[in-house]
């Protein structure tokens, strides 16, 4: 989805979900119980309802067989626009992402005391001083990883087809007779910007928070002079304030066109998220980006 936004900002893309209330299910391991923000998730599918989950056949109407060939041909286009055959690929990546975002999960429970406070506190802290109470997560087993390809590929349609199978907000009120009041952001999937801008991508990234949810980021960060240095706090907070499961960042290689190390400086900020809060990220690009994945990119092993 294309919007546009106010204030003559540029147009960017951001791919929308749906937003339910929580429903909570069995948590099917011991490491994802009595967690809301696990245990709202869908169930963790084996590779045959995978399969079913991401296939996608395009409607057949035998009758259709004696049109007019002109209009024949419209009704092939079909194939092109609705069909979907998973492929082995597709089975690992939907396996990746799915333990991707619960391995984020584990040190994240809103159900511990002073959550939010800590969360909104620490997390600007920690990329902004260095330091926090709640954070740094102990060993976290979140990480990320890299898709890179030739353009066309499918690596951006993949990573949609399994995003649909989870919900983008989880609206959640109440959990085991207990109030709990919050937006959990599963996933957030943006493109990076076209100039490669680190103060564009977060500028992006409170105008795509602010469409899910209602809120006024945008206004209340992205005016005035405010440097680099000071709007990757602000993003890392509202990550963890809200909860976000995992970050997917398209088009990196815009960032290997960045002037002043912008891509090795943004990149080490997605490994931040990664050891501060437990927020895992993927990145997604042609093979322009290699250079900075392989380069001097200090935690390039994660990727």
């Amino acid at each position: 989805m294309v919007m546009k936004m106010s204030n003559n900002e540029s147009l960017f893309s951001i791919f929308r979900g749906v937003t339910v209330e929580a429903h909570y299910h069995d948590a099917q391991l011991e490491d994802y119980a009595d967690n809301p923000l696990l245990e709202a998730l869908p169930p963790i599918w084996d590779e045959a309802t995978a399969v079913r989950q991401m296939a996608s056949r395009p409607k057949n109407n035998a009758s259709e067989r004696n049109l007019p060939s002109h209009l024949r041909l419209h009704c092939v286009q079909r194939i092109t626009r609705d069909y979907f055959q998973p492929l082995s690929t597709h089975i690992e990546l939907e396996q990746r992402i799915s333990r991707l975002i619960r391995d984020g999960y584990i040190g994240r429970n809103p159900l511990e005391p002073n959550y939010a406070i800590r969360a909104r506190n620490d997390a600007h802290n920690l990329i902004a001083y260095g330091e926090g109470s709640l954070y740094p997560i102990l060993n976290p087993s979140s990480s990320g990883f890299a898709i890179v390809g030739i353009s066309g590929i499918g690596k951006s349609s993949a990573l949609i087809r399994i995003l649909s199978m989870y919900p983008q907000v989880i609206m959640h009120s109440r959990y085991k007779d207990r109030n709990l009041s919050l937006y959990q952001i599963v996933w957030l999937k943006m493109d990076c910007p076209q100039d490669g801008s680190i103060k564009g991508l977060c500028i992006n990234f409170f105008q795509a928070i602010d469409q899910m949810l209602g809120t006024n980021y945008h206004k209340k960060h992205a005016g005035g002079r405010r440097s680099v240095d000071e709007l990757l706090p602000i993003m890392a907070q509202i990550a963890a304030v809200h909860c976000l499961g995992v970050l997917i960042i398209d088009e990196i290689q815009n960032l290997s066109e960045a002037k002043s190390g912008g891509g090795l400086r943004m990149l080490n900020f997605f490994v931040q998220l990664v050891n501060t809060i437990g927020l895992p990220v993927i990145v997604v690009g042609t093979f322009k980006a290699l250079p900075i994945l392989d380069g001097e990119f200090r935690n390039a092993r994660r990727f």
